[in-house]
């Protein structure tokens, strides 16, 4: 590419080389990248970290010095939130049951 001939474009611009070209770029940059430096990206960014908040300390921007550096906690006391919630449902949920079978106990006595 560096060093050939290259076919221009109507407005003598250099035609981009054909997608197999790019698609060989991509796997042989991927394939150079150490799958321990791809899989430590991913918790680094937060996106495949432990949802029990175990790895939360290894997320970059919630580092002191990262941009939100008060993240973590906010992720924490949004967990317990949602574990609020839940808990609030699933009583909701058993209260509903027990009206139903009240219902029906009261209809048959």
């Amino acid at each position: 590419m560096l060093h050939g001939e290259r076919e221009l474009t109507t407005g003598r611009n250099p035609r981009p080389p054909p997608m197999n070209i790019y698609l060989e770029w991509i796997v042989k940059a991927w394939d150079s990248i150490p799958k321990e430096a791809i899989s430590k990206s991913f918790n680094t960014c937060g996106v495949t970290n432990a949802v029990d908040g175990s790895e939360d300390n290894e997320i970059h921007c919630f580092k002191p010095d990262g941009p939100v550096p008060t993240g973590r906690d906010l992720l924490k006391q949004a967990r317990a939130e949602k574990k609020i919630i839940e808990l609030i449902e699933k009583i909701d949920l058993s209260e509903d049951e027990n009206n139903v079978y009240d219902s029906e106990a009261s209809v048959d006595g």
